[in-house]
């Protein structure tokens, strides 16, 4: 199986910049690059901040693009979405029982869970008892398969001082979750614009930097400087006896040699 990761996409209305760059355009590089190059691949995840101020010519722009991208997607929200634009803009959205937009797929012995992270108004991110108890039921159901988590918000520490205080505010309710599954392989998120990987209480995690704007880690301040790298996506690849991911750019760098195969 073979899954595309990307976040962060803060597209604006037709027409506006954010931060002197237009995010669509940004977003536009990533896409293109994945239907050349990696056009078979299961699935995509957006996992979040689709939308930077949930405007709702910015989610149909979004709806507009994805209707003719060759792989199937699922989308997330984040803190800079609505859910209401976005309900309005896509509709079949998996939605569960008290409307918040999270859901999951079945595919070769694994499952994939989509959380909805997003508390309005707050600065960090939150799962009330009724997405807990969603999801307690998501992984109950799947005693026998292994399982992937794609999440908006990091759930532990980043190690970045900017980043500490608009996590997800209650791990602690969900990692005791996670590890009565005793399955889970893996965890997907964004948010804090910064690529990364490790380990939350010995469960792999990988934050992708997203497809708009980028934050420079800074180990010392508090301060984030916004900066406009090049957009990049993760590409997944996963069998019963390995996880693989790449981290993918959207502009192809100049090639220096070409070493033939051994």
């Amino acid at each position: 199986m073979r899954i595309i990761h990307l976040t962060d996409t803060h597209l604006v209305a037709p027409g506006n910049l954010l931060f002197g760059i237009d995010p669509m355009q940004r977003l536009e590089a990533v896409l293109c690059k994945i239907e050349a190059e990696f056009s078979d691949a299961d699935l995509c995840v957006i996992s979040g901040d689709l939308a930077d101020a949930g405007d709702p010519d910015a989610y149909q722009m979004l709806r507009d693009r994805l209707g003719t991208f060759p792989v199937t997607t699922r989308l997330l929200i984040g803190n800079h979405d609505d859910r209401g634009n976005f309900r309005s803009a896509f509709p079949e959205a998996a939605t569960d029982n008290n409307g918040f937009i999270q859901g999951f797929d079945d595919f070769e012995g694994i499952r994939l869970i989509y959380l909805d992270t997003l508390e309005p108004g707050a600065i960090q991110g939150w799962l009330c008892d009724k997405r807990l108890s969603w999801l307690k039921n998501a992984l109950d159901g799947a005693a026998d398969k292994s399982v992937v988590i794609f999440t908006h918000y990091p759930f532990l520490s980043v190690g970045l001082p900017h980043c500490e205080k608009i996590l997800l505010s209650n791990p602690i309710d969900v990692m005791p979750l996670l590890h009565a599954h005793g399955g889970v392989r893996h965890i997907f998120c964004g948010h804090v614009h910064v690529a990364m990987a490790g380990q939350w209480e010995r469960i792999p995690f990988t934050i992708s930097a997203g497809t708009c704007h980028h934050i420079v880690p800074d180990f010392v301040n508090d301060d984030a400087r916004f900066v406009a790298m090049t957009p990049q996506f993760d590409v997944a690849t996963i069998t019963a006896e390995k996880f693989h991911i790449h981290r993918i750019e959207a502009q192809d760098p100049p090639v220096l040699a070409i070493m033939p195969g051994v």
